[in-house]
C-alpha cells in the first residue's frame, strides 16, 4: 500500500509540517511494508507564486477582481525573487534589517492577498453553490493533481491544521476523488476540534477522517482497509452501509511517546523554505501540564493528560536529526514545557556537547523559571520563548486559572533578559467581563514588551464553553464554517452574549486605535523570531520606512504595461481592483466607464459594467446602477444581480429587488447583506414567513448585526408569535449591549 499525505496552503512558509512528519517516522517502524510519501503543497504553493510560475487566475475570480488587487501584479517584475533574497538571509546590518522588515510585511500582505483570493474562488464551491471548469480546477491545482497521478497512491490523506488548509484540501479532495478516483481522507490536529461526521456527510465523496493523535489509527486502519472492518480502529470516522459512523479512541489507545521514532522530515526540501536556515519543530510532551486555562481547547487532539518524555531521548533525537539534515536549530512546540523538564534537557544537551540553538513555543510563568534556569537553559542554547501571558490584570488572570501573578510575569521577563533569552509575550484581548479600565491598564503593558494579540475567542471544548455560566456568559449558538446542499460543517467557535464588560470586537478596537506597540514587525511566526532573537530585532525601537501596498505595488506593475501599450480590457480591470482596494470611488467610476468605450468583447464588458455599478452603488448612485444594467431582461450574471439588487432596495424597491436577489442565488453568488435585504423585502412585500427563512441566514452569515433581529421580531409580530417576538427582541437587547452600543 502507498500513502500519499499532504499538507496544503495556507501556512506561513517556513518549516516543514511536523504531524505529517511524525506519521511518516511511525508507519515506517510499525508498518514498513507500506510506503509513505509527504509533500508539503503549502511550500511548493508559496514558491510557485513568489517566482511567478502560476497561470493567470483573474477569469476564475468570481467578480473579477472586484475591490481585488490581483496578487500576480504583487509578484510582477521578480519582486518575488527579491523577497525570497531578503527573507532566506538573516540580517546583520541595519540596512539588511531594514530590507528583512520590508521583505515580510510585503510578504504578509501578499499571504493576505492570497488566502482572500482563493477564498473567493473556492468558498462558494466547497459549499457546493458553483462548480469549477475543467481550465479553472487545472489552473487552480495542476502541480497537485499532477503530482498525485505521478505518485499513483492508494489513499491521498490531508493534513488539515487550520480551516485555510480544510477549504483548499476540500476542493482539491473532490478533484482527487472525481478525476483519479483515488480515495480521500482527512487528520490532522483541526479534526479534533470539528465534527467529523459532519464533514463526512457534507462531502459524500469523503471516505475517512481521522481525529485525535494517528500514529498507531493510521497503522490499524491500513491493516484493515479497504474492505475490512473498521470498527477495529479507533480515532476515525467513516462510512458504512450508507450510514456514517465514528469510532472514538480507546481510553488506554494514548500514543507511548518513548515508542515513537524520531519524525521523518526526509521527504521535505528543507533549504527551500522561506527561512534563513532550516529550523525543525520538535517536543518533549504532549498535552499540557497545567490544564486549567480556562480558555482553552488546544490539547484536544491528544485526548487529555500529559505524557512527558524522557530527556535522554529528546536530545538524542536532536542528535540523530543534527547528523541527518545538518541542522543546528529547533524549535519546541510543546503545549507546555516544565521547569523541571527545560532543567534536565538543558544538562542533557550540554553533557552531550550538542551546539544547538532552540526556543520554545510553550513556556508559563512560573517561579521555577529563575534566573539561574534561564542562564542553564541559555548556556545550552535556549533564545527565545513564546509566553502566554494573556493579560496584565490579576482579576483576569484569576478568571482565566491562569495561575500567575502580574509581579511574576515582571519578575520572569526581567529574568529572561538577564540571562539573553528573548521572551515574546502573547495576549488574548477582550476576555468576557473586561473592563474599559483594565484594557486601558493592559494596552500599557503591551507598549512595554515585543507583543502579539489576538481577540478572545470562545471554543468548543475550553471550560468556559462548557460552564458558561460560571464566567458570566450566555452561548447564543454554534458558528458554522459551510453550509453545503448535504448538510452543515460547524465551526469550532461559538457566538456569545456577555451582560457586562467590552467584547472582543470592541476591546479590539480600542487596541488597535491605540497602536502601536512593540509586537514583532511584522509576525512570520515562532521560526523567524527564534532565529532573530540573537539580534536587536525585539529591541530597537527604529522603525524602517513602510514598504509600498499591494495596491501600490500592482499599479506600478500596471504603469509599465500601460507604457510598453499593453493596455486592453484586463489591463482595466487590474486596474479598477487596485481602485477599489483604496477606496477610490470616483477614480473607479471614471475608468470603468473609459474601459467600456475601449473594450467590445462582452465578457470583459460584463465585468466592467460591474465594476461601475458597484462604484455607483458605493458611491451612493442607485439610478445610475439602473439605468446601466437596465431595468428588465436578463443580466448575463449573477454579480449583476446582485449590484442591481442592491440599486433597487437603495430605491425602495422590494419586489424588483427581490427578483435580482433570487437570480443572483440561483447562479451560485453571494455578497455580504444579501439575505438581510432578502428578508427586509419579504417582509415589506407581506411574506413573514420567508423573511424569517431569509433572516435566519443572514445571522449565520453576519451574527454581530443587531438590526437583524430586530427585523425578526418585527416579522415575528406580523406572524402574531409575541414569545418568540419578545426572545428577538431580548437577542437584540443582548447584542448591543455586548457590542457597546445603547
Amino acid at each position: 500500500m502507498k500513502l500519499l499525505l499532504a499538507f496544503t496552503p495556507f501556512h506561513t512558509p517556513a518549516s516543514p509540517p511536523f504531524g505529517l512528519a511524525c506519521l511518516k517516522g511511525a508507519l515506517a517502524r510499525s508498518r514498513p511494508d507500506v510506503v509513505v510519501r509527504t509533500v508539503d503543497w503549502n511550500l511548493a504553493f508559496f514558491r510557485r507564486w513568489l517566482q511567478g510560475e502560476m497561470p493567470d487566475l483573474c477569469d476564475h475570480h468570481p467578480t473579477h477582481l472586484l475591490g481585488t488587487v490581483c496578487p500576480s501584479l504583487i509578484v510582477d517584475g521578480r519582486l518575488g525573487d527579491r523577497l525570497l533574497a531578503d527573507l532566506t538571509h538573516l540580517p546583520q546590518t541595519p540596512a539588511e534589517q531594514d530590507r528583512y522588515v520590508q521583505a515580510a510585511r510585503i510578504l504578509d500582505d501578499l499571504y493576505n492577498r492570497l488566502a482572500a483570493f482563493y477564498h473567493d474562488i473556492l468558498f462558494p464551491v466547497v459549499e457546493g453553490r458553483q462548480t469549477l471548469s475543467s481550465q479553472a480546477a487545472d489552473d487552480l491545482f495542476s502541480a497537485e493533481l499532477a503530482q498525485i497521478a505521478a505518485e499513483q497512491p492508494d489513499i491521498v490523506g490531508f493534513s488539515i491544521l487550520t480551516e485555510h488548509n480544510l477549504l483548499y484540501a476540500l476542493a482539491l479532495g473532490q478533484l482527487v476523488k472525481e478525476r483519479l478516483g483515488i480515495p480521500v481522507v482527512l487528520g490532522g490536529a483541526m479534526m479534533s476540534h470539528l465534527e467529523p461526521e459532519e464533514l463526512l456527510r457534507a462531502y459524500p465523496w469523503l471516505d475517512v477522517v481521522f481525529f485525535g493523535e494517528a500514529e498507531n489509527s493510521l497503522a490499524h486502519f491500513v491493516d484493515v482497509w479497504p474492505g475490512g472492518n473498521l470498527s477495529q480502529v479507533g480515532g476515525i470516522a467513516y462510512r458504512e452501509g450508507g450510514r456514517v459512523r465514528c469510532q472514538p479512541q480507546p481510553a488506554h489507545a494514548q500514543v507511548d511517546l518513548a515508542q515513537l521514532p524520531s519524525p521523518d522530515f526526509g521527504d521535505f526540501p528543507l533549504e527551500e523554505y522561506v527561512v534563513p536556515e532550516p529550523v525543525l519543530p520538535i517536543i518533549t510532551s504532549r498535552g499540557c501540564y497545567w490544564g486549567k486555562c480556562t480558555f482553552c481547547s488546544h490539547t484536544l487532539p491528544y485526548g487529555g493528560g500529559v505524557r512527558v518524555r524522557r530527556p535522554e531521548q529528546v536530545v538524542a533525537e536532536m542528535a540523530e536529526q543534527m547528523a541527518r539534515y545538518g541542522v543546528r536549530r529547533f524549535l519546541f512546540v510543546d503545549e507546555a514545557i516544565s521547569p523541571r523538564t527545560l532543567r534536565a534537557l538543558s544538562r542533557e544537551i550540554r553533557s552531550r556537547g550538542l551546539g544547538v540553538q532552540f526556543g520554545a513555543e510553550g513556556v508559563r510563568v512560573e517561579a521555577a523559571f529563575d534566573e539561574a534556569l534561564l542562564r542553564e537553559a541559555y548556556d545550552a542554547g535556549l533564545r527565545w520563548v513564546y509566553v502566554g501571558v494573556e493579560s496584565a490584570n490579576q482579576r483576569l488572570l484569576d478568571l482565566m486559572e491562569k495561575g500567575i501573578t502580574v509581579e511574576r510575569v515582571e519578575t520572569f521577563i526581567a529574568a529572561c533578559c538577564c540571562a539573553g533569552i528573548t521572551p515574546q509575550l502573547s495576549f488574548i484581548v477582550g476576555l468576557p467581563g473586561t473592563t474599559r479600565e483594565e484594557l486601558d491598564g493592559e494596552i500599557t503593558f503591551m507598549k512595554r514588551h515585543p507583543m502579539d494579540s489576538s481577540s478572545f475567542v470562545l471554543l468548543l471544548g475550553a471550560p468556559m464553553q462548557q460552564q458558561p455560566q460560571r464566567y458570566g456568559i450566555r452561548i447564543e449558538e454554534r458558528q458554522v464554517l459551510y453550509r453545503t446542499p448535504q448538510g452543515v460543517v460547524h465551526a469550532p467557535r461559538f457566538y456569545f452574549t456577555a451582560p457586562a464588560g467590552l467584547s472582543p470586537v470592541v476591546a479590539d478596537a480600542i487596541v488597535e486605535a491605540a497602536g502601536p506597540y512593540r509586537k514583532m514587525r511584522p509576525h512570520l511566526g515562532e521560526v523567524h523570531a527564534l532565529l532573530l532573537a540573537g539580534t536587536d530585532f525585539f529591541h530597537s525601537e527604529a522603525r524602517p520606512p513602510a514598504p509600498m501596498g499591494g495596491a501600490e505595488i500592482a499599479g506600478q506593475a500596471l504603469a509599465r504595461r500601460q507604457a510598453s501599450g499593453q493596455i486592453d480590457g484586463r489591463w482595466f480591470l487590474h486596474a479598477l481592483g487596485c481602485l477599489e482596494d483604496q477606496g477610490r470611488l470616483e477614480e473607479t467610476v471614471a475608468l470603468a466607464q473609459a474601459g467600456l468605450k475601449t473594450t467590445r468583447e462582452p465578457h470583459l464588458q460584463a465585468a466592467l459594467m460591474l465594476h461601475l455599478a458597484a462604484a455607483q452603488n458605493m458611491a451612493g448612485r442607485p439610478e445610475a446602477v439602473v439605468r446601466l444594467l437596465g431595468k428588465n431582461g436578463t443580466l448575463s450574471e449573477a454579480a449583476l444581480h446582485a449590484e442591481r439588487a442592491r440599486a433597487w432596495f437603495a430605491l425602495g424597491r422590494a419586489r424588483p429587488a427581490l427578483r435580482d436577489l433570487n437570480a443572483m442565488f440561483k447562479g451560485g453568488h453571494e455578497i455580504r447583506w444579501a439575505y438581510y435585504i432578502q428578508g427586509l423585502c419579504y417582509e415589506e412585500t407581506g411574506r413573514p414567513q420567508q423573511a424569517l427563512a431569509a433572516l435566519a441566514r443572514a445571522e449565520e452569515r453576519d451574527w454581530l448585526e443587531p438590526d437583524v433581529n430586530e427585523a425578526r421580531a418585527r416579522c415575528w409580530q406580523q406572524l402574531a408569535q409575541p414569545e418568540q417576538q419578545q426572545e428577538e427582541i431580548a437577542r437584540t437587547r443582548r447584542k448591543r449591549v455586548s457590542l457597546g452600543e445603547p
